[in-house]
């Protein structure tokens, strides 16, 4: 059975001009800014906004103009894909359980990145405090009273089909729906305005990204995931391109298209229940959106 705490939580996407993007992906999808990571921003080489999709989050990262003049990773990405999906990111239960079976997947490269953070207070409370680090495979979230912590983990694209993050969060990062839970990646403010605005007026959050692998049989990555993640998440028989999540989410990897881009380049979107379909589907920053009916156990506010 699924841990119903493993669910697709974030999609980042890398865009050369973060405010048009931004702007446009809030137009379309009825959901606001939330948070702009000043750690990052303090960095020098991106920038980047996060909006809130009901109990999920969608990144765009933007290079600077510094990161332009060094010639980075994400720069070179956009000189040869254009504005692209850049990174899907699942919840996980237990971060030092997964970030060990996800590091041995594929060529077993490890962890690309990952940091721990952790601040006095509660969700919804605030960033005053924050600590931050880098975080070691293997090991465990910190879970102390009045605090709030979180781990995020990076692995490498090539073994994964695009650049792939693990998340655990603590307290409440399994409580759905109208989630308050923590959620670092987004700031530690933005649970203050669910309950009055669970959700927009076009979608209630992901319901699947869609991966095309650069390297690798889209069955075997699908199956490094799943080897990855553990957690009851399962591959279905009739789909072995397809692993299920909980809360009715999965993820689908696909060929290429001939010269087409590589990575999240596509995602489902539940429709707002009651609201009329503002599209079927519309394409932003090299990734196709797709709305769908909440289906089976898609759980939304």
């Amino acid at each position: 059975m699924t841990d119903p705490v493993l669910r697709l939580r974030q999609i980042c996407l890398l865009a050369r001009d973060l405010e048009w993007t931004s702007g446009v992906l809030s137009a379309a999808f009825d959901a606001p800014v939330v948070f702009r990571d000043p750690r990052m921003a303090a960095g020098g080489s991106l920038t980047n906004t996060h909006i809130r999709l009901g109990d999920s989050f969608l990144e765009t990262v933007s290079p600077t103009d510094l990161a332009w003049e060094r010639s980075t990773t994400q720069t070179r990405l956009l000189e040869r894909n254009g504005d692209c999906g850049y990174m899907a990111i699942v919840q996980v239960p237990d971060v030092a359980a997964a970030s060990r079976s996800m590091a041995i997947q594929g060529a077993g490269r490890g962890i690309v990145a990952g940091n721990w953070n952790a601040c006095p207070g509660s969700p919804g409370s605030g960033l005053a405090g924050v600590e931050s680090g880098p975080y070691v495979l293997g090991e465990a979230l910190p879970k102390d009273p009045d605090s709030v912590s979180g781990v995020n983990v990076q692995f490498d694209p090539r073994d994964f089909g695009t650049l792939a993050e693990i998340q655990e969060n603590w307290p409440g990062h399994g409580e759905f729906p109208r989630n308050k839970g923590a959620y670092f990646p987004a700031g530690n403010t933005w649970q203050n305005e669910v309950d009055a605005r669970p959700h927009g007026g076009v979608t209630a959050g992901f319901a699947a990204v869609e991966i095309a692998p650069r390297d690798g049989d889209p069955e075997e990555v699908c199956q490094r995931w799943m080897n990855g993640l553990g957690a009851g998440c399962s591959i279905d028989p009739a789909q072995p391109n397809t692993l299920r999540l909980a809360g009715g989410q999965t993820m689908r990897f696909v060929m290429p298209e001939s010269g087409g881009r590589t990575g999240v380049v596509g995602v489902d979107l539940w429709a707002t229940p009651g609201a009329h379909k503002k599209f079927d589907s519309v394409d932003i920053c090299g990734v196709k959106w797709t709305l769908v009916d909440p289906v089976g156990d898609a759980t939304v506010a």
